[in-house]
């Protein structure tokens, strides 16, 4: 009988150990693991902007492809319909075949200065006038 409370006794203590030391492992290092789980979320939200970057992208290029941009389509309607671009500036002087402003759609996939960029030229009515594939 006297074993039996020993045994009791060890088993108590050990499953008190077991429930308490991790608790209080997890205080010690909470500061850091909530870092950790911030910076997932923060990962996880970019990761989402990425991949909606990269739908308008595809959606920019397929249209492009298939002949569904229309060419006097307002700067407004585009940016709506396939997103900001990555820049827009205004041509030198007044550019080339009357284009006043260009805008710049940059493949969110491509690595570094070698990515596939979409050039879209607008006029002095901030109408689409051409584009070009890069």
């Amino acid at each position: 009988m006297a074993k039996n409370k020993i045994f009791y006794a060890y088993v108590f203590y050990l499953s008190l150990a077991v429930i308490f030391i991790p608790g209080c492992a997890y205080l010690t290092h909470l500061d850091e693991v909530r870092f950790m789980k911030g910076l997932e979320a923060s990962q996880k939200e970019m990761q989402a902007e990425l991949d909606r970057e990269q739908k308008l992208y595809n959606k920019l290029k397929a249209d492009i492809d298939n002949g569904r941009l229309d060419k006097l389509m307002q700067k407004r309607a585009i940016f709506r319909i396939y997103g900001e671009p990555t820049l827009c500036n205004p041509a030198q002087g007044q550019g080339q075949s009357g284009v006043k402003e260009y805008c710049i759609y940059r493949n969110p996939a491509g690595g570094g200065l070698l990515t596939e960029i979409i050039l879209l030229n607008l006029d002095a009515r901030e109408r689409l006038s051409s584009w070009e594939v890069q």
